[in-house]
């Protein structure tokens, strides 16, 4: 949307009412992989799915909530209610002009829960039908047989984050500082601790990136958006 002359937009909102918004965020991602890493890879889906389905993309709301990641330099991080107000009005802007459906793709845990509660007040407020997909999980579930690190292949900036970098954007990715920091197990798993990423990781890696490849990461943005437009084109449309 920010490459085209606003006549481009207006065209193009008379032949979809889809609208796609990507959330990235700006914090700690290991010793190898940038600092805008979920921002960088976001933008890339999105702009994938977008032209496979003729549906405008916003520009990506770059900082999320990163409060558990501020012990390392280079984090940014907004509010969960600054977050929530930035993502509502910028879907507030293009549901004025007639968008129906909006589609949040989102690459931070973080952004969750305040993309879903915005997303619950815009259908109670509005005529329209949101969906969010929170690209890490969604394409960890499509690519098991695929990964070579078990249970931490989606562990922060481990395998499967490695690998969609290294085919998205392998000029970014420093490969002589890439090693395997599989962490050691934490008793009481099943228990949600508000700890940092600091109590886990030295570097802000939780697995192996060392078994990260680009052709993997190749078939898991392939299978990831083929996945996403199926989606929009059977429950979203």
């Amino acid at each position: 949307m920010m490459n085209h002359p606003w006549v481009d937009f207006d065209a193009l909102r008379q032949e979809t009412d889809l609208v796609i918004i990507p959330t990235g965020a700006v914090e700690v991602y290991g010793q190898h992989l940038p600092a805008g890493t979920d921002t960088i890879v976001v933008t890339h889906i999105a702009r994938l799915v977008g032209e496979r389905l003729n549906a405008p993309v916003l520009p990506t709301l770059p900082v999320g909530f990163s409060r558990s990641l501020g012990d390392f330099p280079g984090t940014l991080n907004i509010s969960t209610p600054t977050l929530m107000a930035y993502v509502q009005e910028t879907a507030e802007s293009v549901i004025a002009w007639g968008f129906k459906r909006v589609l949040f793709i989102n690459s931070h845990r973080g952004n969750v829960g305040p993309i879903g509660e915005v997303s619950m007040e815009l259908q109670e407020t509005f005529d329209v039908r949101c969906a969010q997909v929170f690209w890490w999980d969604y394409v960890a579930g499509l690519v098991k047989d695929i990964v070579d690190s078990g249970p931490h292949a989606m562990g922060h900036a481990a395998e499967i984050g490695t690998s969609v970098m290294l085919h998205l954007q392998p000029d970014l990715v420093v490969r002589d500082r890439i090693e395997d920091q599989t962490p050691k197990p934490l008793p009481f798993t099943d228990v949600i601790q508000y700890k940092g990423m600091h109590h886990r990781s030295d570097t802000g890696v939780v697995g192996n990136p060392a078994v990260g490849t680009a052709e993997k990461g190749a078939e898991m943005v392939k299978r990831g958006v083929d996945r996403i437009v199926e989606f929009v084109e059977s429950e979203l449309s």
